[in-house]
This record gives C-alpha cells, sequence and structure tokens, in this order.
C-alpha cells in the first residue's frame, strides 16, 4: 500500500483577529471579487478530498453540506476534521463568515482521506474518488470539482483509474503541484496526482507573484497561485496563515467553482473539462518569459488580466511599491479626517481606470 504524509511548509502564529478586510491576500490576488456581482458560485459543488472540514466553523456551517470518511480504509461518516489541513483548504474554496473564500457560495463535500496526523494511502483516495464521483445531493447535486492538495511520489493504478473515470464524467480535478522544488526550471520534481494529464496541477506564488521556492516544477504545471502565508480558517473557529502548494490549489479549486457557476447560469449546463482547462490557462498572467515554462505554467491565474500584482502606498511619500519593485508617484498618499487620500488621476492610472477632470469643473468621470 502506498503511502504518504502531508507535507506542510510552514504554520504561522494563530491569526484568529479579523484582517481589515474580509477578502483575504490570496482571493483577492486572483481578483475572485470581481466574479462576485454576477456570481458566487452557489450552483457549484466541490468536493474536498482532504483530512475532512470542521463544519463547526461558523464561516463554513453553511456551505458544507455532506461528507464521508475513507481514512480508516472503510466507508464512515465522521468527516470531521482532526488536522486543520483540510478546513484550511475549504476556507480558501468557499468560506463565508468574518472571511470570504473564493467561491463564498460553493457547496462543499468533505471526502476525508487522511487521518488526524495527515497521513493514508492512495487506495484509500481511489475509495473517496469513487464514492465524491457518485454523490449526489437531495436536490440532484452532483460535484463538479475535486480538490487534492495532497500528493506523494508514486503513481497509483486504481487511484488512476479512478481520475480518470471523474473526468470522463464532467468533474474537473485540481491537485497541489507538490512542495519539494528548488526554484530552478530546469530541476523537475514530480508528485502523483499532480503529475497525471487529466489533473490540473497548481504551483504557488507568494502575495507579490513571486514563485515560491518550494514549488514543484515539471511538464504539467498549468498555473500557479497564492500560496505563501495563506490566510484562512482553522480548527475551533480559528484563523491561520500556511504555506504550500496545498493552498495554491483551493485558490484555483474557487475559480473553478466560480466559473462553472457563471457557465451554468448563462447556458444551464456546466462546462467540460477541456473548456475550463483552456479558461485557466488562457486568464493567466505571464510571470517572466512570455508562454508557457514548467515552474509557473501558464501564470497566475487571475480573473484580471492585468492583474496579479501588490500595490504598497507608504503615507506621505512618492515612493511605491509594485511586487517590491520600486515606483514614483506625482503626489504621494496623504491623511485627511482620519482617512488615506490619494489623487484622483493617479489612481485611475495605476489600476487602468480612465479618468476624465475636465477644467473649470466640479465632477469628475472614471471609467473602469
Amino acid at each position: 500500500m502506498k503511502s504518504f504524509k502531508l507535507d506542510i511548509i510552514e504554520v504561522l502564529d494563530d491569526m484568529s483577529s479579523s484582517l481589515t478586510t474580509n477578502i483575504p491576500p490570496g482571493v483577492a490576488l486572483i481578483a475572485a471579487q470581481k466574479m462576485w456581482a454576477d456570481t458566487k458560485g452557489r450552483s457549484s459543488v466541490v468536493a474536498v478530498v482532504d483530512t475532512g472540514i470542521d463544519n463547526s466553523h461558523p464561516d463554513l456551517a453553511a456551505n458544507v453540506i455532506d461528507g464521508a470518511d475513507f481514512s480508516s480504509g472503510i466507508l464512515g461518516k465522521d468527516f470531521i476534521d482532526k488536522n486543520g489541513h483540510g478546513t484550511h483548504v475549504a476556507g480558501i474554496i468557499a468560506a463565508n463568515g468574518s472571511i470570504f473564500g473564493v467561491a463564498p457560495e460553493a457547496k462543499l463535500i468533505a471526502v476525508k482521506v487522511l487521518n488526524e496526523k495527515g497521513q493514508g494511502s492512495f487506495t484509500n483516495i481511489a475509495r473517496g474518488l469513487n464514492w465524491a464521483r457518485n454523490w449526489q445531493g437531495s436536490n440532484g447535486e452532483k460535484v463538479n470539482v475535486i480538490n487534492m492538495s495532497l500528493g506523494g511520489p508514486l503513481s497509483h493504478a486504481k487511484l488512476y483509474d479512478e481520475i480518470k473515470k471523474c473526468v470522463a464524467q464532467g468533474i474537473i480535478i485540481i491537485c497541489a503541484a507538490g512542495n519539494s522544488g528548488d526554484g530552478d526550471p530546469e530541476t523537475i520534481e514530480i508528485s502523483y496526482p499532480a503529475y497525471y494529464p487529466e489533473c490540473v496541477a497548481i504551483g504557488a506564488v507568494d502575495l507579490n507573484s513571486g514563485v515560491a521556492n518550494f514549488s514543484n516544477s515539471n511538464k504539467q504545471i498549468a498555473v500557479v497561485a497564492p500560496g505563501v502565508e495563506t490566510y484562512s480558517t482553522y480548527l475551533g473557529g480559528k484563523y491561520v496563515k500556511l504555506s504550500g502548494t496545498s493552498m495554491a490549489a483551493p485558490h484555483v479549486s474557487g475559480a473553478v467553482a466560480l466559473i462553472n457557476a457563471r457557465f451554468n447560469k448563462k447556458f444551464g449546463f456546466y462546462p467540460s473539462p477541456a473548456y475550463v482547462r483552456e479558461m485557466l490557462d488562457y486568464l493567466a498572467i505571464d510571470l517572466g518569459q512570455l508562454g508557457y515554462d514548467s515552474l509557473t505554467g501558464y501564470g497566475l491565474f487571475s480573473f484580471n488580466l492585468n492583474g496579479g500584482k501588490s500595490y504598497k502606498f507608504f503615507v506621505g511619500q512618492e515612493k511605491y511599491l509594485v511586487n517590491n519593485k520600486e515606483q514614483q508617484l506625482k503626489m504621494g498618499p496623504f491623511i485627511q479626517e482620519g482617512e488615506v487620500c490619494m489623487a484622483l488621476e493617479e489612481m485611475s492610472d495605476l489600476f487602468d481606470a480612465v479618468c476624465d477632470i475636465p477644467p473649470d469643473t466640479d465632477k469628475a468621470d472614471v471609467w473602469v
């Protein structure tokens, strides 16, 4: 029996105090909020194949609709997470409370295949996939996205067979690329199931769009997403920051939930996995060289084609940073009545809006 243990790169201190915004930085970096006026993922069902989900967390309780436990090798109903990894992944996808996940109205089913130590076997994962593939909700719902933030160095025939059946049934499978990288695109690091061509392998970047030095590189990497110091839900109603491609994958699973929900809203059916893969590749922002590379795939996934930027401003200074590179403003931000203010024209230029302020007028027009 081939087995593995979850590889967490970094666990930061308990971050139970609220963010100043309820949109975590990673969710904002892929511009998920640009989709929310149209859909927040309501008709999508995402299976989180992991350590289970703590459905008592106030940000997850409304969206976890079912689950099963295969961590001991037999079907059980106790899908409650006792490790924390699966709960963190679930929050990135669909938290809806003090913080928002990428698709805050998507529904989640917990497929517990790893125990409280984050250990499991590919045989049990295959059993979990079989259950998720055949799952049906009380209103006829079906799983249309599977997230697997897990992996190991060896292939497994039964697992691969189940993956192919899921994809043939119209389910797109998003996988963490793996955390054995060294930052060199010429060095190949392989993790299964991400390396199977039927899966969508997701690498990791930091919050300044820089490639995470632990992210695997190989010819199957599709796109990258935020996976460093990722803020999300945790056991006991808490929030923590974790790092790893395990955190990058659910950003894309949430994005797929939004794509599926919008497509279904418009056409009355869900897109094929092949269509979704093309959308992910097309919407990715090149990082570094133009086109595909084995470290970042087609680039950083974002719903904003000019996105993938982290801006840092300093009150009273003309200097500002874009992805840690220094730039200059004509007039720095300033404080007025307790609020940080900036010149409207400069803000419009920075964020690709068109601003028209005619001379001798008391109005300004902005188009985004």
